[in-house]
């Protein structure tokens, strides 16, 4: 049983379904893929565990604005990501999990989960394990008696915006633009783009003073949250939680879809261990849980690392970070290693090559270096 037709839940749907075993997906809304409050731009490593679905077209560049107005360039002709159609890409992971085989259950709201059984909208389920894909009010966790960390708001308009470089992204720093992270802009087509940003202080102020200062109008806006920071356990008898359920989501960018798959390949293994013995018990769950931290928990530990101290810039020593980043190493470094998934392997490269840079968070460098 699937609680979450994301990403995350339809893949592991079509996952389990593939190796036999009998999956139903719950999802509470009434169409797949809307709302969808994600940002569409999407990693390379994300098609590498997918496949190439959805693709609008490639994001090879960005122009990164300080609060004073300096702008950065990085980039090249390097594919770093792609810019995504997130309805077509969530439908075309539902068909893949219905013909293999996944019972997909929509406008079925789950109301609660007393292992091993699913209370929802449409009736009662029974499961030998339970998968909450379910987002950040998830009810599968809250079953679990685990507590989501830190909710950052995040709110994105789509817009009439005329783009000269439908492949470059454009973001925006600084606690005047977005206190605590960042805003962007990126095109979907040459006359059109999502324009967003989160926040952890009035999300839909700071959008609106963004788009007044390009004069856009939004013709749709949706809003929703990421979470920041980790969860005690992601496993309990017969139940595991992934995604934004489980906070698997990279406090830098405020992207889940990756590390979600990554998790949700853990996630199919230790089910089908679990289905194969006969065993839902914490000590077979746990398996989920080893595996992956083993595979991004790392990385996402020094994403929030990295988020924690970021938090602390102020307008002015994004200013100066930006201009010191304009160094001609240091650009070689960014894009020739720059990878939106792994951002820590680039920003120690950065700090190594240029240490100063740690000025600005006050902190040594020699303890800063060895902790991480």
């Amino acid at each position: 049983m699937i609680v979450g037709a994301g990403p995350v839940g339809l893949y592991i749907g079509e996952r389990l379904s593939s190796e036999g075993y009998n999956v139903a997906i719950l999802e509470e809304h009434s169409e797949i893929g809307n709302p969808c409050h994600c940002s569409g731009l999407f990693s390379t490593h994300i098609f590498d565990i997918v496949g190439k679905i959805g693709v609008l077209h490639p994001a090879k560049r960005a122009r990164i604005h300080a609060p004073n107005g300096e702008v950065l360039e990085i980039g090249n002709e390097r594919i770093r990501g792609f810019v995504v159609d997130r309805v077509e890409f969530d439908r075309e992971l539902a068909r893949r999990a219905v013909n293999r085989g996944a019972e997909l259950h929509l406008k079925t709201r789950v109301k609660g989960v007393e292992y091993p059984r699913v209370y929802s909208s449409t009736g009662e389920y029974r499961a030998r394990i339970i998968i909450g894909a379910d987002g950040i009010n998830s009810v599968v966790r809250k079953s679990m008696e685990v507590k989501i960390p830190r909710i950052i708001g995040a709110i994105q308009a789509i817009a009439r915006y005329e783009s000269d470089d439908i492949e470059r992204v454009e973001i925006f720093l600084g606690n005047e633009v977005a206190p605590g992270f960042f805003a962007w802009i990126i095109p979907l087509f040459d006359d059109l783009a999502k324009v967003g940003l989160a926040s952890y202080v009035a999300p839909w102020h700071y959008l609106r003073s963004l788009m007044k200062k390009f004069k856009l109008k939004p013709l749709s806006i949706q809003g929703g949250g990421i979470p920041i920071g980790s969860v005690k356990r992601t496993y309990a008898k017969g139940t595991v939680i992934v995604g934004d359920a489980a906070s698997q989501v990279k406090a830098t960018s405020g992207g889940g879809v990756y590390p979600g798959l990554i998790s949700a390949t853990c996630a199919v293994e230790t089910a089908i261990r679990a289905l194969e013995i006969g065993n839902f018990t914490d000590s077979t769950l746990f398996g989920y849980e080893r595996c992956w931290h083993a595979r991004i928990g790392k990385e996402l530990k020094r994403a929030y690392a990295l988020h924690k101290l970021y938090r602390k810039l102020k307008d002015e020593d994004f200013n100066r970070i930006v201009r010191d980043l304009k160094d001609e190493e240091i650009l070689r470094i960014i894009n020739e290693y720059g990878d939106i998934d792994y951002p820590s392997h680039t920003v120690f490269k950065i700090l190594k090559k240029k240490p100063s840079i740690l000025k600005y968070l006050s902190i040594p460098a020699r303890p800063y270096r060895r902790r991480i």
